[in-house]
Order: structure tokens, then C-alpha cells, then sequence
């Protein structure tokens, strides 16, 4: 028997049995239990502070040893290091370059300052920071001998003729920014575009070097905000800088603009360089990067999550939160894959990844208990977990507070192929739905329907199997988790019937007496991308079996067997199977079909399919036109299919020039696409004069020596009414399209 002290009323205390947890009432006088508080506040101190202190010197003599031996010194450099040992050595750095060094709670610190401390103390000499107004501030004023050390120079021929530098301490990739409503979505779109750089940065020379069939023109800033406004304003297409996290603050602050790409090839090396006179001061700082990697990704890690602190702006209230308890307490679903996963004692799938990309950012912990949906929910409600992956709806909004979602896919309608398409949830009325035990569906069909006919099943597998054998008429789910199941079990039956209204984002809900996380983790989810954690939470789950294939397996080895001496027939049956096998494989690669046509870069047909509600809804008038591009399968014949690809190009550039706000599809092999918001008629005429003489400068080579223009056969129709159905506009387009094709083979010309 151990006694357990409990906060209750006046002097009545409660014993409890550690091993059989039965609690026994027990009371006692004043001055017994004033004694016994008196004990239990110095059994609290001892904890905290005793022990406390005695585990701080067992985790430093333990990091003592996991760095030994220390640094040694020859014999000139110990000489070295004695006769400046009261000498102060500045150091220049960037100081609009994230990590390495920010104000936090009016305290400057950073990767930098940490770095040096630890420098400092190794190498025994003195290191401070420099008071610098900026990158080329730094820069200049230590070639010109004012500033000793200068941190993040990248190593250049020019430089190395006056400087020597240290192995990079750290490595960060250039990244590159542009507006989220430009046309500017990738590195290659930077062509002919003005792309703003920080003055004297190393990437400014090495971009070309790289990546020589993109030419800009260049405009430098002495600082990144400076760079930033420009790009917002218009003044420049691209903004290129170092990251190292502050890509992150700048996509928190400016939510207009997006990082198009990250530059692994180009990376800025974070050295330390010495003029050529302090090659000693060098190599002391250049022994200490070499054999501390260990410490220094250690003092990166804190850093950077005490960046994201900054960045995120959290409150003292949501600081507090983490750093007096910064652990939560996560329900995971037994078997909802590919979102949830509980293996090995992991949380894994993509609820799993996009929580451990929250704990890598931020610093908080996370403990997982796991079992039947329903259980976890009531945990849930209850308070004894504090955070699960739930759908939101009104009824739960009392028991749970959401954080931004981590996904908006809404659900969607599954059913066989032959099954009728459905619009909307309004479509199952009198329908047997498939809904797993626990989930909203339930709620929602019984709210929405007259005639809700509801079949409740344990897990998404048994309702795809119902669906399958015919015993329910459809089931609701979200888009990943269809795709990973149809895909992975090969049942190549279902497909999507209909679409949802309803928010059915992924959430994380959070237990209302959890307000600090909720707020921490809505913050944090601005820097977690979906695509990311869907790719890496698809990773880490298990393969499904698939049961196409192993029901094919049973019938051949079947066959096989009961047919051993009739070859002919058991090797057409195997033939067919083969075949079979086959297409279910295509039909499960074309739906994994990209929506960019990788010649041209538009969008393609599937693409265009998966839009056209949205497009349906363009702002009007809506311009509609149907390009075909002449001379196509001429060229294929007489030039190859490499020359034909050529012309492709050439047309989907002038295409792109003349209608840069358009949305163009390539939807088939010579014809393409064009829908117009807010684009009247005669603007319409004056792009397609614009196209018309486009095309006439633009000449194509042929063999011999010879060259075409470019030539299509464009018809348009304009929507002024949002009621006008954008198929039946696309049909007049195609048919004006066709009637202006045939007077163009009329006249036999190449024009327009």
C-alpha cells in the first residue's frame, strides 16, 4: 500500500492502492495535516529542482561525452589562439536571412548566435556578431578589412582570390517566389521576365550557369523586403533568395505569393570566410565545422523551431502552452488508410505525417492511443484525447474546436460503373448508402434526406465490398481514400458517380479545453502542404493486397490444374486472363494521369473534365474559342514526329503570349482550348488579330532550307449569360471552328 495525496475538502485526505487503484477515504487532524503539507511542498521542491539539477548534469556529461575528444590544437595554432585570446573578432552575416539570426521575445537569437557561443567556448576566442544594416552592408565592409569574419559567402573564383573559406557549415537551397495570381508557375516561366536578387548574392551568377536557356532581366535589391514589395507590386515577375526558413515567414506575411520552386542545384553555402591574411583565424573555425556536424544540426534544429514560434506569432498564452506542457494527447482510427495508422507504436498515413511535420516544426510532442472509430469519438467528446482526425459538422462543433483544414477535398459518390450518376447527396434519396459506424455521413443523410436507407458498416473495406456485390447502391468518402483502395484492391468496377456540397475537408478536431493547441496548430498548418504529407503518408502504410489479381491467380492456378492436358485451351484461358490483367492495369495508370500536358504545358482533356462545373461558373461575358493547328500531321510526315512536337511548342507559346489570362486546354492532339472571363467581343477580335499576326512572324524550319508560318483555324462564341451552358458554347465554337478550317482548305492558304 503507497499513499497518494489528493486534493480534497478541510482535512479529508484519500489513500490509494497503487497496485488494485482502490481509493480509501481517510481523515485527519489540523496540525497532522498541516505537517503533512508542509512535507509534501518539500517533497515538490526536492522533485523539481533537485532532481531537475541532477538530470541537467547527467544529460551534460552525456553530451560532454557524445563530443569528445574535444578539438585539438597544433602547436602554431594554440600560439595563435594565447596571443588573441583578448582580441574581439566581428562577424558579418545577413541579418534578413531567417533563422541564423531574429528578435524572439525581445531577445536576439538564432542559428547564429547559438553557433558562436559554442564557437567561442571550443575555440577560446571572442566572437560577436557585427551591427550590420544589411547583406551587401556585410559584404563590403569586410572586403574592405572593417568586419573580420563574414558568414554565408558562397565560394566564387573572384572571392577566392582574396578570402578563404571554411567547409559550409549549413546548406540552403535557393528558392524562388512569385505572385499566386501571375503566370508565372514554374522556374522556365521566368523567361524574358525582369527576377529581383539581393545585390553581391552568389546565385545571381550561378542561376545562368545552371540553367542557361532562361534569360531575364535582372534587378537587385540591397534587402529582402525591398525584393518582396517589388514582386508584390508588380515591378519584377520572380524574386530569387537563400531559404533556410525564411521562406516560410515570407509566404506567412505575404500570403499573395507562393514558392514556385526550390533549387536543389543551387544552394548557399553557409561558410565562414577570412581574407587571406587570417587564413590561422580560418582554419581554427574550419576544425570546429568539420568535427562538430552533430552539434551544429542540433543547434540548426532548436533554432528553427523557435523561428517558427516567431514567424507564426504565437501568444505568450500558446507559448506557455508549450513550453509548460507541449504534449497532446492524438486518437487514431484503427483502419482508415491511407489518412490514419497506427503501427510499430506510430502514428503513421497522412494524419500521422502531417502531425509529425507540425511536431518537427514547432516543437511539440504528441502521445497516440488508438483503437475503433467510435471509441476514439467518445474519448474525444469526453476530453481523455485531446486530438483526432473528425469530420466537422454543427452537432460536434460543441464538443470540439478546428483548426484549419489539412485537406479540402470534399467527398464524393461512389458507386459501380452501370451505376446512374448522382448530383449531389439529393440523388440517394430512397438509395442504400454504405456509411462506416461513427461517421458524419450518417447525420448528414438523416438531416438531408426523406427516405435515408442506411447500411452501417464496420470500416471502409466492408463497404466497398457490399457496393461491389450489389448489396448497397453507393457509398460517400473522401477522394484519397477511394483512390487508395480501388487502386490498391484493383476494384476496377467503381468509379465516381457524383460530387458533394457539404465541407467534408479533413480536420484535425481538438478537445474545446485544448483552446492554445487548437490556435498553435491552425498556425501551423499554413506551412504544411497537403501534396507533401499525401505523398509521404501514402509511403508509410502498408500495400494493399491486391484481390483482382489474387482471385486471377486462384482461377489460372485452378485452371492449370483441372486442364493440365488440354494446353490449347488452358493457354487461351491464360492468354485472356493475361489480357485482363492487363487492361485493369491501364485503366488504374489513366486514372493516375496527370492534368498537364507535358509538351505544351496546358492543361489537358482530363483536366478540363475535372473543371467544368468551376469553369461553368466563369465571371461573363466568357469568351470560348476552339484553336486547330494547321499543317500538323504534314510536318509529322514529311519532318517526324520531333519536328511536329517543335511546331506544337512554337504554337502553344504564341497562344500563351496573345491570351496570358486565358485558361487553355490542349484536348487533343492539334486542338486547343481557350475560355475567356470577362472578356467581351471585341476585345476577342483584337487578341485573335494579335494571334493572326503572331503566327505570321513565327516561321517554322523545314528540310532544304524552307520554313512555314504558323496556322490554325480558330472559331469563338461568347457567353453573355452565366444560364448559357459552356457545352453548348464549346459545341458552337468547335462547329465555327470547323466552318472557318474548311475555307482556309478553300483558299489553300496557311493563314489564319
Amino acid at each position: 500500500m503507497s499513499i497518494g495525496l489528493y486534493g480534497t475538502e478541510k482535512n479529508d485526505i484519500e489513500l490509494t492502492c497503487k497496485r488494485c487503484a482502490r481509493i480509501l477515504p481517510f481523515h485527519i487532524d489540523g496540525p497532522s495535516m498541516m505537517a503533512m503539507g508542509l512535507l509534501d511542498l518539500l517533497c515538490l521542491i526536492l522533485k523539481r529542482y533537485v532532481l531537475f539539477g541532477l538530470l541537467s548534469l547527467l544529460a551534460a556529461a552525456a553530451a560532454a561525452r557524445a563530443e569528445a575528444p574535444s578539438l585539438s590544437f597544433s602547436t602554431e595554432e594554440k600560439a595563435w589562439v594565447a596571443a588573441h585570446r583578448e582580441q574581439t573578432f566581428t562577424v558579418g552575416f545577413d541579418p534578413y536571412s531567417g533563422m541564423d539570426v531574429f528578435d524572439f521575445r525581445g531577445v536576439r537569437t538564432g542559428l547564429l548566435p547559438a553557433l558562436l557561443a559554442e564557437m567561442q567556448k571550443e575555440l577560446g576566442v571572442r566572437l560577436v556578431m557585427a551591427d550590420v544594416a544589411g547583406w551587401d552592408d556585410a559584404y563590403s565592409r569586410f572586403v574592405n578589412g572593417k568586419i573580420d569574419i563574414l558568414y554565408g559567402a558562397n565560394p566564387t573564383p573572384e572571392r577566392e582570390r582574396i578570402m578563404t573559406f571554411t567547409r559550409p557549415a549549413l546548406r540552403y537551397p535557393y528558392v524562388v517566389f512569385a505572385r499566386k495570381d501571375s503566370s508565372v508557375q514554374t522556374l522556365g516561366d521566368l523567361d524574358g521576365r525582369r527576377v529581383g536578387f539581393i545585390a553581391n548574392d552568389f546565385v545571381s551568377q550561378q542561376l545562368p550557369k545552371e540553367y542557361p536557356n532562361i534569360h531575364y532581366q535582372t534587378v537587385e535589391f540591397s534587402e529582402q523586403e525591398q525584393g518582396l514589395r517589388a514582386l508584390i507590386s508588380g515591378a519584377v515577375d520572380g524574386f530569387i533568395t537563400s531559404g533556410g526558413g525564411v521562406e516560410n515567414d515570407f509566404l506567412f506575411n505575404y500570403p499573395v505569393l507562393t514558392m514556385i520552386a526550390e533549387l536543389q542545384s543551387i544552394n548557399s553555402d553557409m561558410t565562414f570566410a577570412v581574407l587571406k591574411d587570417q587564413a590561422l583565424l580560418g582554419g581554427l573555425i574550419n576544425k570546429y565545422v568539420e568535427q562538430r556536424q552533430g552539434q551544429i544540426q542540433t543547434i540548426l534544429h532548436a533554432a528553427a523551431r523557435t523561428y517558427s514560434r516567431k514567424i507564426l506569432r504565437l501568444t505568450e498564452a500558446e507559448l506557455s502552452w508549450l513550453e509548460q506542457k507541449g504534449e497532446a494527447v492524438v486518437g487514431v482510427a484503427d483502419d482508415y488508410l491511407p489518412f490514419d495508422l497506427y503501427q510499430d507504436g506510430q502514428y503513421k498515413g497522412i494524419a500521422g505525417e502531417t502531425l509529425n511535420r507540425i511536431s518537427d516544426i514547432i516543437g511539440m510532442r504528441f502521445k497516440v492511443e488508438h483503437g475503433p472509430f467510435a471509441e476514439i469519438y467518445e474519448k474525444a467528446r469526453t476530453g481523455l484525447i485531446d486530438v483526432v482526425n473528425i469530420a466537422k459538422t454543427e452537432d460536434r462543433l460543441q464538443y470540439f474546436l478546428y483548426p484549419r483544414p489539412i485537406s479540402t477535398e470534399r467527398d464524393i459518390i461512389v458507386g459501380q460503373k452501370t451505376s446512374p450518376p448522382v448530383q449531389d447527396v439529393y440523388g440517394l434519396e430512397d438509395k442504400r448508402v454504405a456509411v462506416i459506424d461513427g461517421f458524419w455521413h450518417e447525420e448528414y443523410l438523416l438531416k438531408n434526406l426523406k427516405r435515408a436507407r442506411i447500411v452501417k458498416t464496420p470500416d471502409i473495406l466492408e463497404s466497398l465490398r457490399l457496393l461491389r456485390r450489389g448489396d448497397v447502391d453507393y457509398l460517400i468518402e473522401n477522394p484519397t481514400v477511394v483512390e487508395f483502395y480501388i487502386n490498391g484492391l484493383g476494384y476496377t468496377d467503381l468509379v465516381k458517380r457524383g460530387n458533394t456540397s457539404k465541407d467534408s475537408f479533413v480536420y484535425f478536431g481538438v478537445n474545446r479545453q485544448q483552446p492554445e493547441l487548437a490556435a498553435i496548430m491552425d498556425k501551423v498548418l499554413t506551412l504544411v502542404k497537403f501534396e507533401d504529407m499525401k505523398y509521404a503518408g501514402i509511403q508509410s502504410v502498408p500495400t494493399l493486397r491486391n484481390e483482382e489479381s489474387r482471385q486471377l491467380a486462384m482461377i489460372v492456378t485452378g485452371l492449370v490444374v483441372a486442364l493440365v492436358l488440354i494446353l490449347f485451351v488452358t493457354g487461351k484461358i491464360v492468354f485472356s486472363l493475361a489480357d485482363q490483367k492487363a487492361q485493369t492495369v491501364f485503366l488504374k495508370e489513366r486514372e493516375r494521369l496527370l492534368y498537364i500536358d507535358v509538351l505544351t504545358g496546358f492543361q489537358n482533356r482530363n483536366c478540363f473534365s475535372h473543371r467544368s462545373d468551376e469553369l461553368q461558373k466563369g465571371a461573363c461575358p466568357q469568351a470560348v474559342l476552339m484553336a486547330d493547328l494547321n499543317n500538323l500531321k504534314r510536318v509529322n510526315d514529311s519532318e517526324g514526329h520531333a519536328s511536329g512536337d517543335a511546331l506544337l511548342v512554337s504554337f502553344a507559346k504564341v497562344l500563351r503570349e496573345c491570351f496570358p489570362d486565358g485558361k487553355i486546354f490542349r484536348i487533343g492532339g492539334d486542338e486547343f482550348l481557350v475560355i475567356l472571363d470577362k472578356t467581351p467581343e471585341e476585345e476577342v477580335a483584337a487578341a485573335l488579330e494579335l494571334l493572326k499576326a503572331r503566327c505570321q512572324e513565327t516561321r517554322h524550319p523545314l528540310v532544304g532550307g524552307n520554313d512555314i508560318a504558323l496556322s490554325a483555324a480558330v472559331g469563338y462564341v461568347v457567353r453573355q449569360d452565366g444560364h448559357e451552358l459552356l457545352d453548348d458554347a464549346i459545341r458552337a465554337a468547335d462547329r465555327r471552328m470547323y466552318e472557318a478550317k474548311a475555307q482556309m482548305k478553300k483558299r489553300r492558304t496557311d493563314t489564319i
